[in-house]
């Protein structure tokens, strides 16, 4: 479109410069001629004027179509793309084949090479053992797993941006062994008054007024509430105990910790890996824990340092690398 829209200024200049020469040159007497010159000049630019102001209108449409697409705001982060072991199955096989390739040319008898081969051969079954090994490592872990949600919800503009604690809306994080949703009713502390926003404008806070079937105009709830089905992103094995209680209240953990970065993320991700041997009892074995806290009133320290020798207790220390303390 653009493209003919061009054409047709570079042709209408064209005429704008050339078309009063002979009407001039034919009618300087009558005066007719002049008249029909000014006519035609002020058509033209009046047309030029007009094309311009479609072309105008038609990027503004475009652009503000591109602020509110999906394509844009739901796909990851650039600083979060590629967390996690990713996709080995296409360097798996082409390590495979590489390996069956040298293994037959090296067994040939008139292969001039045969160290070459069995080193190529070797270097193979290395790494299809590392990538086994990676992929063996991932099962039952969901590190980089980044659901697409039902209603685009930024971390970035509220917990970023607008610097929402993670509590206010997470409040079941200091009481509770899960973090816990937030409901729409605190949604609706803000968006209540707030109806569009700087991303996504007014299309994705609409859809939270339809889950509560309220009215933005009326300011009533006039039509029937359905819940929202929000897809969970960090998910541990069913016989892992872990208690947000604890770690946040005891154990003075930042969500960062465990959750990553994720007030610089629009869809979030899975960071860390969650691991129980490089993630887990890692942080146990190094952690120290704040001896003046009442949660841990009943232990006797001063002993505990006296009998083993340290200047530090860590969590593991008083039972935090115990099977059974997260294992039942």
């Amino acid at each position: 479109m653009f493209k003919a829209v061009n054409s047709i200024l570079i042709i209408g200049l064209i005429l704008l410069i050339f078309l009063p020469a002979p009407a001039h040159a034919i009618g300087k007497s009558t005066g007719f001629h002049s008249a029909v010159t000014q006519m035609s000049e002020t058509a033209l630019i009046q047309s030029l004027a007009a094309v311009s102001t479609t072309q105008a209108v038609d990027k503004k449409a475009e652009s503000s179509k591109k602020t509110v697409s999906h394509a844009d705001y739901d796909k990851i982060d650039p600083d979060f793309v590629g967390i996690g072991p990713g996709n080995n199955t296409v360097p798996f096989i082409i390590a495979l084949v590489v390996f069956l390739l040298v293994t037959f040319m090296g067994r040939r008898k008139n292969c001039k090479a045969p160290k070459v081969m069995k080193l190529i051969a070797l270097l193979a079954v290395l790494y299809m053992g590392k990538i086994g090994y990676t992929e063996a490592r991932a099962l039952g872990r969901q590190q980089g797993y980044a659901p697409v949600q039902p209603i685009w919800f930024s971390h970035k503009v509220h917990a970023g941006q607008n610097g929402i604690d993670c509590e206010y809306c997470h409040v079941d994080a200091r009481t509770s062994r899960h973090a816990g949703v937030p409901s729409l009713n605190v949604c609706m502390n803000c968006h209540s008054q707030v109806h569009k926003g700087s991303v996504s404008g007014e299309k994705e806070i609409a859809k939270i007024y339809d889950y509560l079937g309220y009215n933005p105009k009326t300011m009533k709830y006039d039509k029937p509430a359905k819940p929202i089905q929000w897809v969970k992103v960090h998910n541990l094995p069913d016989h892992v105990y872990f208690s947000h209680a604890q770690h946040v209240q005891a154990g003075k953990v930042e969500c960062q910790e465990c959750h990553g970065p994720v007030e610089k993320m629009n869809r979030v991700v899975e960071y860390k890996e969650l691991a129980m041997g490089d993630f887990c009892l890692d942080c146990h074995r190094k952690r120290g824990i704040d001896t003046s806290n009442p949660y841990y009133k009943h232990y006797k320290f001063k002993e505990l340092k006296e009998k083993q020798g340290i200047d530090k207790i860590t969590v593991d220390k008083i039972g935090g690398a115990d099977c059974s303390s997260c294992h039942y």
